[in-house]
């Protein structure tokens, strides 16, 4: 990606528009329930353990909330341009703070599902980024990662975003999940990377992607249902593909016990090491 951008300048934008932001002293959870609970009952949900539950907290948790799109993280000293790009839409992710590898590159590893699943799978969490014939910038926040199991995958801090004409001195559009978790990614085996059923689709064996914003993800700002420019519409030709993940775990990761119904520590390599 021929970036056109130093390392920071990004940010320095955002800095700029965190300070036209007006954040709402009171401003709610983002959560309904919470907040009708929270207006009905206020000291309710003072007590962090009711019951003897530790309540979840969005700190903690970061991805059982939807995506933030007025609040934009910090790059890291070891975030290199393109990942100081994207770091500030990271924010209340659970990469957020974490350093971020490349794991797949379409143009090294090659335009196929099978060699795209082959790097990514397992991983955890990943942000794909990539960039059109036209020039639009785009990608998307898979906070469950990939598997290869044929699974429709509820995340409800999924998220995609675009630079639709490609002007990285400007603000990216961040276009969050709609209609509650369902059906955010879509995990197959031979295909490519998908947010929902047509929000974000990427067909790797002809280096093309269509997108349909508004169903499944946020419609941009300016009311155009696609990721791509005016020019591509709805379908584009890809010229470059990359999948970022996590190259250490949070501390809250690592210490982390799986429920009995989940995955056990080691259960998910032991089955993988199956495949073909």
């Amino acid at each position: 990606m021929d970036l056109t951008i130093k390392k920071g300048y990004f940010y320095r934008n955002v800095a700029s528009l965190r300070n036209r932001i007006v954040v709402n002293a009171q401003k709610d959870s983002g959560d309904f329930v919470t907040n009708l609970i929270g207006k009905i009952f206020p000291s309710a949900l003072e007590d962090m353990q009711p019951a003897g539950l530790q309540r979840m907290t969005v700190e903690e948790w970061p991805d059982q909330w939807p995506a933030v799109t007025d609040q934009w993280a910090e790059p890291l000293d070891t975030d290199d341009d393109e990942l100081s790009m994207l770091r500030p839409l990271l924010k209340q992710t659970m990469l957020e703070s974490v350093p971020l590898g490349l794991v797949y590159d379409a143009n090294v590893h090659g335009w196929s599902p099978l060699n795209f699943h082959k790097q990514v799978d397992g991983m955890g969490a990943a942000v794909l980024v990539a960039q059109t014939t036209g020039g639009s910038i785009f990608g998307g926040y898979n906070p469950k990662g990939w598997l290869g199991y044929g699974d429709w995958r509820d995340a409800i801090s999924a998220f995609l975003f675009t630079w639709p004409d490609g002007e990285l001195d400007a603000f990216p559009l961040k276009l969050p999940k709609t209609g509650g978790s369902g059906m955010a990614i879509i995990d197959e085996p031979g295909g490519g990377p998908q947010w929902g059923p047509d929000g974000l689709k990427v067909d790797l064996g002809s280096r093309s992607a269509t997108s349909r914003l508004g169903p499944y993800y946020e419609r941009r700002s300016d009311g155009k249902k696609t990721l791509f420019s005016s020019q591509e519409g709805a379908n584009a030709e890809l010229l470059e593909l990359r999948v970022y993940v996590g190259l250490e775990e949070t501390e809250k990761a690592k210490n982390y016990t799986p429920n009995m119904i989940q995955f056990q520590k080691g259960e998910l390599q032991k089955i993988r090491g199956n495949d073909k």
